[in-house]
């Protein structure tokens, strides 16, 4: 008998976190974003040529979370950005964001840095994401740090727009304080659209808390 599709598998999962009772050590959560991005293009000699794009781009993301098994909303930001290809094999952005705790009642100003080294060999693609974020609350007056190294492997299924992945996440702050595990599937659209369905398992450093999330999200490159 076949093994069942990754894309099915994926959708399976939340069903196992929403059949959980609700409790302060095990959540389920939905995130869903929408990201926008533009890469400019260059002015070609010849009239009759198309235009390249240029190793700038620029975008805007907007991503909402709940939790308490999707009952209460957690957090959202806006994010605009701006992206330069430094060479084939990594990419740097930098980011603001507004960003609001709707769960804990506070907002911030951050500004995120991050830069993506990525080796592609016969339709396989790692990367390492590594992030850095300043953070400024302006309500109580402070100011922190965090550290988000991402480490993701992508494989683009030949003839077809599916491509599954796996990436893990660490946050880290003088030790690490949490630990996101993805299981994803991204689907080209065409035309520049696409689409990220994952499945999402936390860990939270010194507590027994387990969140479970499902996520979809919807990307339009210009």
């Amino acid at each position: 008998m076949k093994k069942p599709p990754l894309f099915f598998l994926i959708l399976l999962l939340p069903c196992l976190a929403f059949s959980q009772e609700s409790s302060p050590d095990n959540d389920f959560g939905i995130w869903g974003s929408i990201d926008m991005s533009y890469t400019f293009k260059q002015r070609p000699s010849d009239s009759a040529a198309e235009r390249q794009p240029t190793r700038w781009s620029i975008g805007t993301r907007f991503e909402y979370r709940s939790r308490d098994l999707s009952r209460q909303t957690n957090l959202w930001f806006v994010r605009p950005y701006i992206g330069y290809k430094a060479t084939s094999w990594l990419k740097l952005n930098l980011y603001y964001d507004y960003f609001k705790n709707q769960y804990k009642g506070y907002y911030q100003h951050r500004i995120l840095f991050d830069a993506t080294e990525s080796l592609s060999r016969n339709g396989l693609t790692v990367s390492l994401r590594e992030r850095f974020i300043v953070a400024y609350a302006p309500q109580s007056g402070k100011w922190s740090w965090l550290l988000r190294p991402k480490l993701t492997a992508k494989y683009k299924i030949p003839n077809t727009p599916l491509s599954p992945y796996l990436a893990f996440e660490l946050y880290a702050n003088r030790h690490w304080t949490m630990m996101h595990n993805f299981a994803g599937l991204g689907i080209d659209l065409g035309k520049g659209s696409s689409l990220d369905l994952f499945y999402m398992f936390g860990l939270n450093n010194g507590t027994n808390r387990q969140d479970h999330i499902a996520g979809i999200g919807y990307a339009l490159r210009l």
